[in-house]
């Protein structure tokens, strides 16, 4: 069906915008059936021509809401019916603020944009939604797990069992909880990309809660600007006393020889309270 579509439309990815389109019906009805949708308020962000967005239908949310920046695929949404089911928005989904007290996000993103549209989701919205499932480029979601606690991945990333932590994951670690639930392949895709996909959960929490976001972010990337050092010559290249510094690891059972990479979400929070 996904085929025919994209002949009838005569579509075509837009590279500028970084298109490339689930076709195989298995794995969209995958992403469908994952959440629980029926009775729900849900946002999909980037529906092209609406392949998930009849199965979101049919799954009878409660409301459905669907951002997409490319006017071409928003007449093909309307041609197709769509504006009767759900409430279609032509935008840039970093300008949506959505006003509802509860929902969820579903998207197929371009790779591109993966890490604006989740810190924007995650920080810049006042209201957040409990639940997201993206796909995007697996790599991406890879490195996304790595900076979970524990991390649930073990992989190309880790040598003897580090964490090998960065600022994507640390940044979307402080605020949900990730878990891959689906691998794609790149034949699943018109045109197929150059790398594989995976679809990621994420439910948020506000474990940390406690430690101001901006605070935390511009720490993290002060700490992170120089990643072949270690851990404790960034944080004395910031002014802070060596000895002082020191007496926090002892605290929190970090090796001094440690490097930036090697904490998870949980000791970065540790950290960055006792500094």
């Amino acid at each position: 069906m996904s085929i025919e579509l994209l002949k009838k439309y005569n579509i075509w990815a837009k590279k500028s915008l970084g298109q490339n389109f689930l076709v195989d019906e298995q794995k969209v009805q995958d992403i469908a059936d994952y959440i629980d949708i029926q009775g729900k308020n849900i946002v999909e962000v980037g529906p092209g021509y609406g392949a998930l967005t009849e199965k979101l239908v049919e799954k009878n949310p409660d409301s459905l809401t669907l951002i997409e920046l490319d006017q071409d695929m928003i007449d093909v949404l309307h041609d197709r019916g769509f504006w009767d089911d759900a409430e279609i928005k032509n935008m840039d989904v970093l300008q949506y603020h959505p006003d509802f007290s509860k929902y969820s996000v579903i998207a197929n993103i371009p790779y591109y944009i993966t890490s604006p549209i989740l810190r924007h989701f995650l920080y810049s919205v006042e209201n957040k939604p409990e639940q997201m499932l993206i796909l995007m480029q697996q790599d991406v979601g890879d490195k996304i797990l790595l900076g979970q606690n524990p991390s649930p991945l073990r992989g190309t990333f880790l040598k003897k069992g580090r964490i090998k932590s960065s600022v994507l994951s640390l940044f979307i670690a402080k605020k949900s909880r990730a878990k891959q639930v689906l691998l794609v392949a790149k034949e699943c895709f018109h045109p197929s990309p150059k790398i594989e996909s995976s679809v990621l959960y994420f439910e948020l929490h506000d474990e940390y809660s406690h430690i101001d976001d901006e605070a935390f972010l511009r720490i993290i990337k002060i700490w992170f600007s120089s990643p072949r050092k270690k851990l404790i010559k960034n944080f004395t290249h910031g002014g802070l006393d060596k000895t002082h510094i020191l007496e926090i690891f002892t605290e929190l059972w970090i090796d001094e020889v440690i490097r930036w990479e090697d904490l998870d979400i949980k000791k970065w929070c540790e950290l960055i309270t006792k500094i």
